[in-house]
């Protein structure tokens, strides 16, 4: 004990610098045999265990003394040409983190650079390099055949890096001793362990310890004083997580997904308009794009090749068209109709609704239009408010154009087009939707909920803005346009799932009949 503590409390240059300089120096000596490069790791490892637990608490040079630790330590990880030193100092690191995470003051930009160093760039996560012949041995009467160098290059990169993850979430556990910067470095590892091709640990960091890190950064969020750089970190947080929402791998990406809408659901109410903004244009909206753009690729045949893939993909874009439903129905009253840009993000969301509907197959396009019939239900519930009727009334004017093209679309599938049109806007979207599939009965009756509900929120709007004794009702040139359409719909008989049929009824003629039964209002 007397020798740790002269190791540690007296002047480096007399002992610690000519010991830990001689041990990496045999560690890092290429024609030093292999054993004794071991055996001079392992002594290191012993000295660099044992000093964090003798450091006092309470003296000055107790951070530089972690410092001079992680330093040295941080070159031994740092030796390329050999993997099993590397594993012993990153087991020596997580040993360290065990006993004495909680006491460090100083050196987390080398521990997150040590944790994040085993990681693959994200380009070549997913790599898997062609077997040329010279990879292959040659497989002969009594041969052994040999595996190729890149496969065992990746096993033992895998195992750094599980080793690597434990200490990381040994980390995440001390979230509330490290500073905004450090937490900022603490999210851009976990993002570099989300990209990694070992399924569980990705999965691990996309959600459990993403969420670790939004739950603790929301708590200091409550601090009036430092609210601005901490809210300014979690959207870097969510633009991490954003990252990970478009993995190739099913279980990564919906994890990634339900945490950042989690995130978002749970924090909303206490967010700035400011911050709201940002995170429509910033994570939602793109967060959709970049799904749509994966998925089609997907289609196309240029993604995953995997069975099953496409239909993996529809299941994460439904997932997030159904978070970003509630997102609306939650915060569009409170916040998201009160912001200045709010014009454009309806417009925006309102194109993302209908180039599902022409382009997706039905079970997502589904879900887009029920995720529409849930922000209408939230413009009827804001309507009440007398200063934002002219913004419901403007938003759901927008919603019927867009219904209008829709349904044009299904009438030009029935074969039935009327004269009576109302002349909105036309993108190329409708003259390339025909090769499209046919729409399912679930998805005719999301539209036609959806349209009810824009004559509902019609109503709601005027009522507030004009008075009692306003009608609330629509033009006639609209309604005939709109019994047209439901007439397309109502004769549709190109669902997959159901066959015409005289003798019953589509499920969308029943749901007919009942609305009719009870009035058209």
């Amino acid at each position: 004990m007397l020798n740790v503590h002269r190791l540690i409390y007296r002047s480096p240059e007399v002992a610690w610098d000519a010991v830990t300089t001689h041990l990496l120096a045999v560690i890092r000596h290429p024609l030093a045999p292999t054993s004794i490069r071991l055996q001079a790791a392992r002594t290191l490892d012993d000295i660099l265990v044992i000093v964090p637990r003798n450091i006092s608490t309470t003296g000055e040079m107790q951070g530089q003394i972690q410092e001079r630790v992680l330093n040295v330590l941080s070159q031994q990880v740092a030796v390329g040409n050999m993997v099993d030193i590397r594993r012993m100092g990153l087991e020596t690191l997580h040993e360290i983190l065990q006993s004495s995470a909680h006491t460090f003051v100083t050196g987390w930009e080398m521990i997150f650079n040590m944790l994040g160093s085993v990681c693959k760039p994200p380009s070549l996560t997913f790599a898997r390099p062609s077997i040329s012949e010279s990879d292959l041995s040659v497989i002969s009467e009594g041969a052994t055949p040999r595996r190729p160098s890149f496969l065992l290059e990746e096993k033992a990169n895998v195992a750094l890096v599980r080793i690597a993850f434990q200490s990381l979430t040994l980390v995440c556990d001390t979230l509330s001793s490290l500073s905004p910067s450090h937490l900022r470095l603490c999210i851009s590892t976990l993002g570099l362990f989300g990209k990694q091709t070992d399924t569980n640990i990705a999965l691990t960091a996309a959600a459990s310890l993403m969420w670790s890190v939004s739950d603790s950064i929301q708590a200091k969020r409550k601090e009036a004083e430092i609210e601005p750089e901490y809210s300014a970190l979690w959207m870097f947080l969510l633009l991490e997580i954003l990252g990970l929402c478009t993995d190739s791998r099913h279980e990564v990406r919906v994890g990634a997904i339900q945490t950042l809408f989690r995130s978002l659901l749970l924090y909303g109410a206490t967010l700035s308009l400011e911050t709201w903004d940002e995170c429509i244009w910033k994570v939602i909206f793109p967060l959709v794009d970049a799904i749509t753009t994966s998925l089609r690729q997907d289609t196309s045949g240029m993604g995953s090749s995997t069975p099953g893939a496409e239909q993996l993909w529809d299941d994460s874009k439904t997932l997030a068209l159904q978070s970003l439903s509630s997102v609306f129905s939650d915060f569009l009253t409170l916040k998201i109709i009160r912001l200045p840009s709010f014009k454009n993000v309806w417009k925006t969301f309102l194109s993302h609704v209908e180039d599902s509907f022409f382009f997706d197959r039905r079970s997502v396009s589904t879900a887009a239009l029920r995720c529409l019939e849930r922000a209408l239900d939230a413009l009827i519930i804001v309507a009440s408010n007398t200063e934002l009727a002219a913004s419901v009334l403007d938003a759901v004017d927008k919603v019927w154009l867009t219904c209008d093209e829709m349904g044009e679309r299904i009438s030009k599938s029935t074969g039935y087009v009327t004269d009576v049109h109302v002349q909105t806007p036309r993108s190329d979207s409708t003259e390339r939707s025909a090769a499209l599939l046919p729409f399912t009965q679930e998805c005719l009756l999301a539209y036609v909920d959806v349209m009810k509900k824009t004559r509902d929120a019609t109503k709601a709007g005027t009522l507030s803005r004009d008075g009692p004794d306003a009608e609330g009702e629509w033009p006639l040139e609209r309604l005939s346009r709109l019994m047209a359409i439901l007439k397309a719909v109502v004769t549709y008989s190109n669902s997959p799932e159901y066959r015409p049929d005289i003798d019953a009824l589509t499920p969308v003629q029943v749901s007919f009949l009942l609305i009719f039964s009870g009035g058209i209002n």
